[in-house]
């Protein structure tokens, strides 16, 4: 598909569209929950996976919850508040019986200014109901539910490497010289919702590179689709096709994003939601199957089946490692394509009654060929073998101020894991988390996904102390610590190491215009100081950074936003390095026009690697953009959403980084001959 092809296709049909009439502004959303996205990935260097959250975020959006008829279940759908958060909400809503108005959110203790105005735009205070726990009618069903058709294209502008014609492309592309389809980008997602009792959805995707029709494949790379009914009678919850298990806090099984560490230092653990659809187009973090969680009395039962294919390198009956990038670009990867087939079997029961919660987990993980990784130093104790068996004993209780959790977890193969902490908000204005982990070198479960420094659930000792505390109005303050270690060796550090996270924050927020922020971050870890080799030392490396970012709202259309940030890296064996971003962001609100926008222009100086920065940037939906800086130059990026009527919108992003320290980008295939990279996404939904 060409350029051109690409725009007739995703974007003309845009401006063939009447506008339609003008709409009262949505962008205090889209502020809200842009604002919620860069406190959950500060600092992020991996890619995070927030397609639920946005789901239930967008849904909540146009759908807001009555806080006079809701449930933990509902309320545990908004990511960014924590478990005690739910649970205080809960007890006023218990003990006043019901919310005359919205600003008795300032009564729930706990509840900030700074968490009310995230929470605000998806809540609502109505008429207590009686809940419905009777499933509805196919005539209410279809009354009350949403359709929703979401078409996404992107592509990088310049021409990289890998689509680069020769003389004889069929060669090309068997000796891995040439990927096999265009640069395009295309995914279609349809979802029906129903309230919070029906969920069906479709997802079709073809990465950039991969091939839509022709010799190698026929039609999209990837397909998923699922449905999950909730309460009929008994049965909580129902998911068929695609579907994530979240049980305990990860240590045994548990897909959805992990919060891990950032600015919000309270919400540490992973939620314990049970059985849900995976409405994602990642390709190796979910399960295929199905699910089901039944209600007995205090109790609930959940038990899940899953098959499904990834892929592997495999030779005979072993592989040495899966594949979790599901790009299929080359003949190579093509070969790799849904080699191994995996059965996972597993359950949960759990029993909970006032302030006291108790869980138990269950997965055994069968492979059809074994994985036997390459042996290195650093993973002799990584797990081998095509089955594994691992189970989890999970808890919570309440004790006055205090709320205690944890998890203990053992595996088949030998090796245990333990998570253990408290929360304590001695007085109103203050809140305090302890955690203690410890994962026993041994330890390797496929599906584990818990808080850790590392990328594993392996080999890690730590220690995590964090705090929030509203000194005077106006103001918050957040801290946290985490003292690690590694008992054995990890990879490119070639001997047991230790190393200290340390984050400290202020924000302000003196007038409702203006908002500010100030971020310092210390990190000391240990790393290889000469090229990998018999003769390895390992020496300390740190990192140090300072952020500022200011934001002023003329009024609800216009913002303007600046951000500074400067660190310093240094290690054992060389000299100090030093790093700086400088970034100016505009957002508007057209007041007759259902139109806004954002754009941002930064600027930074990051020419050791070690100095590199990461800025989060608001993109189309289930775009989560978080570019790594690094080297010298800059980045802008204008992003636009238009509402052509109330049930058909469009967004359109094109985002260019330039470099003055470079003419060439990338590697190999992904080689671009040039010192700028432009990136375009646009999205079409239409509701109905």
């Amino acid at each position: 598909m060409t350029k051109k092809k690409f725009f007739i296709g995703i974007l003309l049909p845009v401006f063939v569209l009447s506008i339609g009439e003008a709409q009262e502004p949505q962008e205090n959303t889209a502020v809200v929950i842009s604002r919620i996205y860069e406190m959950l990935t500060a600092d992020k260097e991996s890619d995070l996976d927030l397609t639920t959250l946005e789901d239930d975020l967008n849904y909540f959006a146009q759908n807001r919850i009555n806080l006079n008829n809701t449930s933990k279940e509902v309320l545990e759908k908004l990511q960014f508040l924590s478990d005690k958060q739910i649970e205080n909400l809960l007890y006023y809503l218990y003990r006043q019986k019901r919310m005359q108005t919205i600003y008795e959110l300032q009564l729930v203790e706990g509840f900030d200014m700074f968490l009310i105005r995230n929470l605000l735009p998806f809540v609502y205070v109505g008429e207590t109901g009686t809940k419905q726990n009777e499933f509805p009618s196919v005539k209410d069903l279809l009354r009350w539910g949403k359709n929703e058709i979401s078409l996404r294209g992107s592509r990088i502008w310049e021409q990289k490497q890998g689509y680069v014609s020769t003389t004889d492309n069929v060669a090309a592309e068997a000796e891995d010289k040439r990927y096999v389809g265009d640069p395009n980008y295309l995914s279609v997602k349809y979802s029906f919702r129903s309230g919070d009792k029906i969920d069906v959805g479709l997802v079709g995707e073809k990465d950039a590179g991969e091939q839509f029709w022709g010799r190698y494949h026929k039609g999209f790379d990837f397909y998923s689709g699922y449905v999950q009914l909730n309460h009929l009678g008994r049965l909580k919850t129902l998911v068929l096709g695609n579907l994530k298990a979240n049980f305990g806090l990860g240590l045994v099984i548990h897909p959805e994003v992990s919060m891990g560490k950032s600015t919000d230092v309270m919400n540490v653990l992973p939620r314990n939601s049970g059985l849900q659809k995976s409405s994602s187009t990642d390709e190796y973090n979910f399960l295929r199957g199905i699910g089901a969680t039944v209600k007995i009395g205090k109790s609930e039962l959940s038990a899940f089946y899953s098959y499904k294919l990834f892929d592997g390198d495999s030779t005979g009956t072993a592989f040495s490692y899966i594949k979790t990038d599901g790009l299929h670009r080359t003949v190579s990867d093509l070969n790799h394509k849904d080699r191994i087939a995996t059965q996972v079997v597993g359950g949960n029961w759990s029993w909970r009654v006032t302030n006291f919660y108790l869980g138990f987990t269950v997965v055994d993980t069968r492979l059809s060929r074994t994985l036997e990784p390459e042996l290195k130093p650093y993973n002799m104790f990584f797990f081998r073998g095509n089955h594994q068996l691992a189970g989890g004993l999970n808890y919570r209780f309440r004790l006055k101020k205090f709320t205690f959790f944890g998890e203990e977890a053992i595996q088949s193969k030998g090796g245990f894991a333990v998570l253990n902490g408290f929360t304590v908000s001695p007085v109103s204005r203050v809140n305090l988390v302890a955690l203690y982990r410890y994962y026993s070198k041994r330890y390797d479960v496929l599906l584990a996904n818990a808080f850790a420094e590392g990328s594993k659930v392996n080999n890690e000792e730590g220690f995590y102390f964090g705090f929030e505390i509203y000194p005077i109005k106006h103001w918050k303050i957040v801290a946290y610590a985490d003292a690690y270690s590694f008992p054995w060796l990890r990879y490119t550090v070639s001997s047991p190491s230790v190393g200290y996270d340390a984050l400290l924050a202020a924000n302000y927020i003196p007038t409702k215009k203006v908002e500010m922020y100030w971020r310092i971050r210390y990190k000391q870890k240990e790393k290889n100081l000469t090229e990998i080799s018999i003769t390895d030392f390992t020496g300390r490396y740190d990192l140090a950074s300072l952020r500022y970012w200011v934001s002023f709202a003329a009024n609800k259309r216009f913002v303007l936003k600046s951000l500074v940030e400067v660190n310093r890296a240094s290690s054992e064996k060389e000299s100090p390095t030093w790093g700086w971003l400088f970034s100016q962001e505009v957002s508007y609100v057209f007041r007759k026009l259902p139109l806004s926008f954002n754009v941002r222009c930064e600027w930074f100086d990051a020419v050791n690697y070690d100095n590199r920065i990461y800025s989060y940037e608001r993109d189309v939906p289930y775009v989560f953009s978080v570019p790594m800086l690094y080297g010298q130059g800059g980045r802008w990026f204008g992003n636009c959403k238009w509402n052509l009527s109330k049930k058909l919108s469009v967004w359109l992003k094109v985002a260019q980084t330039f470099y003055a320290d470079r003419n060439t980008i990338g590697s190999d295939l992904e080689l671009i001959n040039s010192n700028h990279k432009t990136d375009i996404h646009t999205v079409v939904r239409f509701q109905f």
